[in-house]
Parts: structure tokens; C-alpha cells; sequence
């Protein structure tokens, strides 16, 4: 059974606010956004995730961004007839944190998406009395460290 709150959730397609996250996805230009929106309508249509926000991302050789919305990439039409309601959660502020972390003249992808692989999972630990309070991806440099430490071995670290 699942609790009340998922299935009013549900029921209005709400997004399950326990498995919302971001990913910031860099790229070797605009140009290479036509892949990334191929994956991400697969994984739309898989229902895996569902897309909240997605914003394009140009940093100059200072570090100074500049933001552009998804239906100004032309790279990212593959994503213009999939399910969902797009925009409005990333504030300046957030595409601003975000690019404090990306090298100068980067071109990324800054999306919200919430994980919808992990509603059973969500509705099992609601259903516990708990519910999914984190997560965080970890660094393929450290994973690449243990992996070492653990006499296995690690793939590309770059």
C-alpha cells in the first residue's frame, strides 16, 4: 500500500520532492547537446527520470557565465515533445553556484531532475516511517583512489 502522500502526489503528477537533484554535465561545445538530449529523452520515455529544469551554460576564459534557456539550443530539440513542464526551479543564484565550480570556458548543462527510478524505494522507506534525506555523487577521482587502495582496477580518471 502506498502511503497518502504518494498517491496524491501521483495522482496530480507532482514531483516526489525526496528525490529531486541536479547534475551538471559538461560539454565540448553547444554542439555536443544533441547526444545529451537523445539520452535524456530516452530516459524520460523509460520514465527513470523526469526533467524540472534544464539550462545551458557558457563560461568565458575570466569564469563569467552566461546562461541560455533550452529551447534557444538548437542541440537540445530532441527534448522540445518530451513529457513535463520545464523551468522556473534553477534561480540566477543556482546557475551562479553552479558555475563557481566549472573550469573557465566550459559549456555545461545544468539540469533538475527528479529520480524517478527510486519511487518504490521512496514509498518503502515512507511506508518504514523514514524517507530519502541525501545523496551526493561522488568524485570519480576518489572512487578511482579506492579502487587502488583496493588492489582493483579503476577506469579514466580525467
Amino acid at each position: 500500500m502506498v502511503d497518502d502522500e504518494g498517491e496524491l502526489r501521483r495522482a496530480v503528477d507532482l514531483p516526489d520532492l525526496d528525490l529531486v537533484e541536479y547534475v551538471v554535465i559538461t560539454l565540448g561545445g553547444l554542439s555536443a547537446t544533441a547526444s545529451i538530449a537523445g539520452a535524456l529523452k530516452e530516459l524520460v520515455e523509460a520514465a527513470r527520470i523526469r526533467i524540472l529544469d534544464l539550462v545551458a551554460v557558457v563560461t568565458d576564459a575570466e569564469g563569467h557565465y552566461t546562461s541560455i534557456e533550452a529551447e534557444s539550443v538548437p542541440g537540445l530539440a530532441a527534448l522540445r515533445g518530451v513529457e513535463g513542464e520545464v523551468g522556473g526551479l534553477l534561480s540566477e543564484d543556482d546557475i551562479a553556484l553552479a558555475c563557481g565550480a566549472l573550469k573557465p570556458s566550459t559549456t555545461a548543462l545544468i539540469l533538475v531532475v527528479e529520480d524517478r527510478w527510486a519511487h518504490l524505494l521512496a514509498d518503502a522507506a515512507r511506508q518504514g516511517g523514514g524517507r530519502i534525506v541525501g545523496g551526493e555523487r561522488i568524485p570519480r577521482h576518489r572512487i578511482a583512489q579506492s579502487l587502488r587502495a583496493a588492489g582493483r582496477r579503476s577506469v579514466d580518471t580525467t
